[in-house]
């Protein structure tokens, strides 16, 4: 079962802050960029790993400014073109701060160059101006895409990671969304314990460079 469910009350997020993908991101499909807000179950999606992968939920999160100003945590985090690297992101890419995105080893002051990890956008927010938090918006919505396995695929040309129902991500859910993932995927159970894990290896806190220009 496939299903896009839209909430528009966000409900109370862990102070590590959102997921999810802001209006207006473009993600790469076999006829080209298409804004993540225009994808629908089914849909393809390039994926790093295993090429051309359906979408099988999508769930949505309108944030509401005084739910920003009462959690900062809930504001995006903006990443201006090259704030990676060359071309990641091609154009202006606005995310959740517990969005991981996959961050190359030579970035990372204590990881080796060859090895790519996923970290939370807020880990290198606030470091340039390339990248910072934007607690002024009036209003965010957040979409995450979720597939039959976790998958990175690229926004706006920056690889970030599809929306994994597992671990601590799914006790920051709405219960409307956890009921929803429970019948897109009823073989997994409540938990979710079945879901695959990520290929790459997950970071918190690093010690990032942002050095590149």
């Amino acid at each position: 079962m496939t299903i896009v469910t839209k909430i528009s009350d966000a409900n109370a997020v862990a102070n590590a802050g959102a997921t999810g993908l802001c209006a207006g991101a473009n993600l790469r499909t076999p006829c080209g960029p298409r804004r993540v807000e225009n994808f629908r179950p089914g849909d393809l999606i390039v994926t790093r790993d295993n090429g051309l992968q359906p979408v099988k939920m999508i769930w949505a999160r309108t944030v509401t400014a005084k739910k920003i100003a009462a959690d900062p945590s809930l504001a995006p985090v903006v990443l201006r073109p090259r704030a990676v690297g060359p071309m990641m992101p091609q154009q202006t890419l606005s995310v959740g701060g517990a969005h991981r995105l996959l961050i190359p080893g030579w970035r990372l002051e204590d990881e080796d160059d060859a090895v790519s990890c996923l970290v939370p956008a807020r880990d290198i927010a606030g470091l340039n101006d390339s990248a910072f938090v934007d607690r002024a918006t009036e209003e965010v919505t957040y979409y995450n895409v979720v597939f039959d396995e976790h998958q990175v695929f690229c926004a706006n040309g920056l690889p970030v990671e599809s929306f994994s129902p597992k671990s601590e991500a799914i006790k920051d859910v709405p219960r409307d969304v956890k009921k929803e993932l429970t019948k897109t995927f009823p073989e997994l159970g409540p938990k979710f314990k079945g879901y695959p894990a990520p290929r790459y290896k997950l970071r918190e806190r690093v010690s990032y460079s942002p050095d590149f220009a």
